[in-house]
Formats: structure tokens, sequence, C-alpha cells
């Protein structure tokens, strides 16, 4: 019989969880070091009880494979000795990671000039200290234009789902199935573009030519038009355009899974197809898809890193001008790395709790991927 969801991989748990408590116990014991710490001062003792807890755990493990696992309370006994590993990691993982953080926190605090190289950590935090406004500046900026964007590229995506989904029926006159041919070739031009090639390439010829091209088509000077055209304004664009050219493909797989039998059936009862779509096929395809815009969004978040290429200051840029003011690689983008992955961690911890909220089953769609 399975185990409940709690109790599943108990013993592996266990396993893993000993192991890890008997390598911070052997560590502990020749623990030497210059920092702010929990254990120094009896390192003898605290490398004790994690080899004892270790060890003894793998003992009542053993019990398992010699026979004595349907002993009384045995499963009890697991579960108090997972627990009791999982506190007892905790403290030496604590020691060990968090404290040499907040020991470096303390060496930087009044440090006029960036550690050296060797002094990796060290040098991280010097740059949050003393950068850490520039990269909230680039977390907001990049909130903004993937949030602005998504918004904007969705309602444009409700519309061309509705011109894309349209049918030519027989009754219809040449020029209404005209007008439809038209404008079902245009979504799909717009979305094979906009596909089949990338962001940054997008973001060079909107920022940087369609400004030229709107100049010498209409006789404007082009500092107005570059006025208008800011940067800001150009990444929403891009990344509306982009997000656009996506959930067109996301809602029309959406609006497909829904039985045919809806749309006719509101036609019959004297809705238009475009009333039907709004009221009836959209609201419902919506719900289904949500998943899926949420995803789109993750992902703008991360490709808005590409609009540095036209000067944007988003996080990746923040992340850039650090490295070329100290000539340091590997630090801005590391934290770059782990604010991106807290974002997209944090947002997809939202698609969870809509999913369940509105109890959403999992349905293949289209996506962005």
């Amino acid at each position: 019989m399975l185990q409940n969801k709690k109790t599943n991989f108990i013993h592996i748990k266990i396993l893993l969880l000993a192991s890890l408590v008997i390598f911070f116990g052997i560590k502990t014991l020749g623990l030497d070091v210059e920092r702010i710490s929990l254990v120094k001062e009896m390192n003898v003792a605290f490398g004790i009880m994690p080899l004892f807890v270790g060890l003894g755990s793998l003992v009542i493990l053993g019990l398992k494979f010699a026979g004595f696992s349907k002993i009384k309370d045995y499963e009890k006994l697991l579960k108090i000795v997972y627990k009791v590993n999982l506190i007892v990691g905790a403290i030496f993982l604590f020691e060990f990671i968090a404290m040499p953080i907040i020991q470096s926190f303390i060496d930087t605090a009044g440090a006029t000039k960036i550690p050296t190289k060797e002094n990796f950590l060290d040098s991280i935090t010097y740059i949050i200290l003393n950068h850490g406004t520039s990269f909230l500046r680039g977390v907001l900026h990049t909130l903004e234009l993937s949030l602005i964007g998504t918004i904007i590229g969705l309602i444009i995506a409700f519309i061309f789902v509705i011109i894309r989904t349209m049918k030519i029926n027989k009754q219809d006159s040449e020029v209404v199935a005209f007008f439809k041919s038209i404008g079902i070739g245009f979504v799909k031009l717009y979305v094979n573009i906009f596909r089949g090639t990338p962001m940054m390439v997008q973001a060079v010829i909107i920022y940087y030519l369609l400004p030229m091209f709107i100049a010498n088509q209409f006789g404007v000077p082009q500092e107005a038009v570059d006025k208008i055209l800011t940067i800001t304004i150009s990444g929403i664009i891009i990344v509306s355009l982009n997000t656009t050219a996506y959930l067109v493909e996301v809602l029309r797989g959406g609006i497909e899974a829904i039985d045919k039998g809806q749309m006719e059936a509101a036609r019959s009862l004297g809705f238009t197809y475009s009333q039907a779509m709004f009221h009836i096929i959209l609201p419902q395809a919506i719900k289904n898809v949500l998943p899926s815009i949420i995803n789109e969004f993750i992902i703008n978040i991360k490709d808005t890193s590409v609009l540095n290429v036209i000067g944007v200051a988003e996080l990746f840029f923040i992340a850039q001008d650090v490295k070329q003011k100290y000539f340091r690689t590997y630090e801005p983008f590391i934290i770059a790395a782990l604010i991106y992955l807290f974002l997209t961690l944090t947002t997809s911890k939202l698609l969870v709790f809509v999913e369940r909220k509105l109890n959403l089953s999992e349905t293949p769609l289209p996506s962005s991927n």
C-alpha cells in the first residue's frame, strides 16, 4: 500500500539527512574560524551531538532491514527521527551558510573599496551594500515592463484571437469573406514574425529604426519622435507585441478546447459571433489557459533582460553596469541570478495558488517555450 504524502520516501529522507548531519559533525570537530559562530566555543560538544544523532538514525533505519520494522510504534519513531535530523541539520546549515554571510556583511559594512577577488563572498556583500538601491530599481523596472507588457499583450491577444478563430461561412458576402481572410492572414503573419524572430532583434528595430522610419515618412523631426518613443515606452511596446504573439496561440488553444456546441447554441439564441466569444467562450478559455498566461508573465520577467541592448535600466542592465564599474564578472551576475530566481519562484507559487483556488485541470496547451 502506498504511504501517505507526509511519510512518502521517509527512509530515504532520513538516510540523506543523517548523512548530512554526520558530515556537519565531522566538520564541526575541526572547526577553527575567525568569525561569529554558534558552535566555535563548544565545537567538541556540538561535533559529537550531530554524530550521535546521525549514527543513531542510521542504526534505527537498519532495524527495518534486520526485520524489526514491524515493532510497535516503528512508524512513529521514524517520524521523530526525521524531525530531529531536520532540526539538527537546520542548525548546522545556519552555522555554515548563514553565519559566514552575516560575518561578511559585518566585515564589508565600513569598507571603502571592493575586497579582492579571493574574498568572493565579501565582494558580493560589498556590491549588495553599495548598490542595493540600484538593484532594487532594476527589479521594479523589470516588474513594470513585464506586468504592463503582459497585460497589454493579453488585451491585444483577445482581439487577435477573435479574428484568428473566425470562420468564413458560405452565407458570407464576398466583401465580408475577403476582410475575414485578410484579418486571419494578418494575425497568422504577425504571430509567425514575432515568434520567429528574437526579442533582441525586435528591440533594436523598434527602438532605433522605427523612429527614423516615422520621421522620414511623416516629415517630423526625429527628436520629437524620440521624446515619445522613449526607452521605457519602447521596452513596453516590445514586450507587449512579443507577448501578444504567444498569447494568441495560447488563447486559441483554450478556445478550441471548448465544446463547439456552445458557440452554436449562443448563435441560435441570437448572439453575434463577437458577443458569443466575449460573453461565453472567452471567459471559459481564460480560466483554462490562466496557468499559461501567468507562465508567460514569468517568461517576460526573464526575457526583459535582452532589453539592455537598447539601454533599458532593468535588472540585467544594472548588473552589467556594476560589472563595468568594478571589473568583476561573476559577483553582480550571481546577485542578478538570485533575484531572478526569487521573482520567478514567487510568481510560480502564485500560479500554484491560483490553480488550487480555481481547481484548474492540467490541460496541454500551446506555450511560448
